[in-house]
């Protein structure tokens, strides 16, 4: 008997995998990777963050920003200035703007602190005085506190002193006891 081998009319395929394309992004949507400021934009008039970015490196824009704002970091520059509290400084528009809002600030002020308006003369003189007060205070404190120390290493020292002169009377009491009761048993 032979066997017959049957054929479809179809010819054969492997099963079909899904595919691993990327899915298509979102109307409006900003890739992966980059940010907001760094794709180009399709509006015809840029942005107001686009227009006011210098083309200075970011380091350069740190470094200026730092040293016009007199700190080192910036939770100090933020804690120091509420206008900058919003600024994401992990994008060089905020650290562009931060310098834009300092050197504002700077103009408007110049030496503010050294030649105040008159109004201000008065209570700065006094928040002075109150500070070399403290500060005066704050010595006479230290003073005093050394002073105590070193009364508490003295007491220290004739605690230690009459400690020893107490076991050597104790000592003494005891070999005369021992001499009293041998004197009484002879």
């Amino acid at each position: 008997m032979k066997t017959m081998a049957t054929t479809s009319a179809r010819p054969q395929t492997s099963p079909r995998r899904p595919s691993r394309s990327k899915p298509a992004a979102k109307p409006g949507a900003v890739p992966q990777g980059k940010s907001a400021e760094e794709q180009p934009s399709s509006s015809p008039t840029p942005t107001a963050a686009q227009t006011t970015a210098p083309t200075a490196p970011l380091a350069d824009l740190k470094r200026a920003v730092f040293t016009l704002a007199k700190v080192s970091s910036t939770k100090e520059l933020k804690r120091q200035n509420g206008d900058l509290r919003h600024l994401d400084f992990r994008r060089k528009v905020s650290w562009s703007q931060a310098l834009a809002v300092l050197q504002k600030a700077q103009e408007a002020y110049p030496d503010w602190h050294h030649n105040p308006p008159e109004e201000y003369r008065e209570l700065f003189n006094a928040i002075d005085a109150a500070s070399d007060a403290y500060a005066r205070s704050i010595e006479k404190g230290l003073q005093l506190s050394e002073e105590l120390e070193r009364a508490a290493d003295d007491l220290e020292a004739l605690s230690g002193e009459l400690q020893q002169e107490a076991e050597e009377l104790k000592a003494i009491e005891q070999a005369s006891g021992k001499q009293r009761r041998a004197r009484s048993l002879n």
